[in-house]
């Protein structure tokens, strides 16, 4: 026990000592644990902030001035609404800003179908000629080959419109455009009274095309046109040459027949009249007036001739343009709706 007590009091001894040797740790700093706060706090709000500051890598921003997809989806509102020429403007900065995009062709057409449009047939003509003559692409020469007769069409200059699309008819037999076109041709004819080759043109559509059906109908109608009731213009102006009037009264045109028939009677019994009381000149006047109203009943029947035989062929044109008002519209349209720029024809 004795020798167990000196070891304990040693070890304390030496414990105190290395105690008393030892520095005493420093309590820890208030300042640092506010700066490390800070830190983490920056560093969550930078985590949530930045995203909004970045860009987006899988949408990003469209610009409509640029964009090719909006500038044709606003075009095509213009077109549709009837703005035609400021459906040109954006179609032609489609064309500076997307060159070489694969619808710039058909963005061309529908640039000559604007100004066709509007009406400005001379520019419509340029742009068709234009894309018949030099696209490389063969639809779209086709296509604005097909144009091209329907700005004569519409214009009325129907013997011009004859002469665009038979050439094309004869090259494209069996193509869609080809059908279109001989279908124009055809209403072409009608308007031209050139009836065995409207029946002819509309005949000849194919029995698979959508135009079959209203082509078989507007042939049989060719062939009734050349059965209208009509009045011989020759016939008419030898009845007046015979009896003024007369001939007015062939032509259904009674007002016009009683009219001249008075003034003729009238000016010939007064030139008789003053040659029996020996007026010569007077008689001389009244009979050059007479021969002026003599001559014109006689062009004036045969002026209501032919203005009967055209009336009567304008109603029945006009009928068969509302009845198939869809059809003769449709051919030579792209249609408004730029759609049909991502389409095949």
């Amino acid at each position: 026990m004795s020798s167990t007590r000196p070891r304990q009091s040693r070890m304390r001894r030496k414990s105190a000592a290395f105690t008393v040797g030892r520095h005493p740790p420093h309590p820890p700093d208030p300042r640092g644990r506010c700066l490390q706060r800070t830190a983490v706090l920056v560093g969550l709000l930078l985590c949530t902030v930045s995203p909004w500051f970045q860009p987006s890598l899988s949408a990003p921003a469209i610009d409509p001035l640029t964009d090719a997809d909006q500038i044709l989806a606003f075009a095509d509102a213009l077109f549709r609404d009837g703005d035609y020429f400021r459906a040109i403007t954006e179609y032609k900065r489609f064309l500076f800003l997307h060159p070489t995009d694969v619808r710039a062709g058909r963005v061309q057409l529908q640039i000559g179908l604007a100004y066709l449009g509007g009406q400005q047939w001379e520019e419509a003509r340029q742009t068709f000629e234009t894309l018949a003559q030099q696209h490389p692409d063969a639809d779209i020469r086709r296509e604005a080959a097909f144009l091209l007769g329907e700005t004569a069409y519409r214009q009325g200059r129907y013997a011009q419109a004859i002469d665009e699309l038979r050439p094309l008819v004869e090259r494209e037999p069996r193509t869609p455009v080809g059908q279109r076109a001989r279908y124009l041709l055809g209403w072409s004819y009608l308007r031209a009274r050139q009836w065995p080759e409207a029946v002819d043109a509309f005949a000849a559509i194919d029995a698979d095309s959508p135009l079959f059906a209203s082509a078989q109908a507007l042939s049989e109608a060719a062939r009734v046109a050349e059965q209208l009731p009509r009045k011989s213009p020759a016939l008419a102006g030898v009845l007046s040459a015979v009896i003024p009037g007369t001939g007015h009264f062939y032509t259904g045109r009674f007002r016009d027949g009683a009219i001249a028939l008075l003034l003729n009677g009238a000016f010939l019994a007064a030139g008789i009249e003053a040659v029996q009381a020996g007026n010569e000149a007077a008689a001389g006047l009244l009979f050059f007036f007479e021969a002026a109203w003599y001559s014109g009943s006689i062009y004036g029947a045969v002026n209501a001739a032919h203005k009967f035989n055209r009336d009567t062929e304008d109603r029945f044109l006009q009928e068969l343009e509302r009845q198939y008002r869809s059809d003769v519209r449709s051919p030579g349209r792209l249609m408004p709706s730029l759609v049909l720029l991502h389409l095949p024809f």
